[in-house]
């Protein structure tokens, strides 16, 4: 219960959002774009992973094909989510623009 939780909580969370590209509300239009591409190509080498862990299914005994990919494709969801959040920001900008306009 110190005075300075607040603002450590405010720096792990800007952290967090600066990791994963969520920090629209610093970005312009190019830097979204910037993040869904860097997310799109993640989520490409999650599918692509996926196929390795198939592939590799008789060779590991002690984790199973299945739980590997349905790890893989949980990532690729979760990359997709931070797209839509980022593009759901961009829809909400003009949408915002719009009724300034008129």
């Amino acid at each position: 219960m110190g005075l300075f939780s607040s603002k450590t909580e405010e720096e792990k969370l800007k952290k967090i959002f600066d990791k994963y590209g969520l920090d629209i509300e610093n970005y312009d239009t190019v830097e979204v774009k910037k993040q869904n591409s860097k997310n799109l190509k993640q989520i490409a080498q999650d599918i692509i992973g996926n196929g390795w862990f198939k592939a590799s299914m008789a060779l590991s005994p002690l984790i199973s094909a299945d739980k590997r990919a349905t790890v893989g494709y949980l990532s690729a969801i979760v990359n997709q989510n931070w797209i839509l959040i980022r593009q759901n920001e961009l829809i909400i900008r003009l949408l915002e623009n719009k009724t300034k306009k008129k």
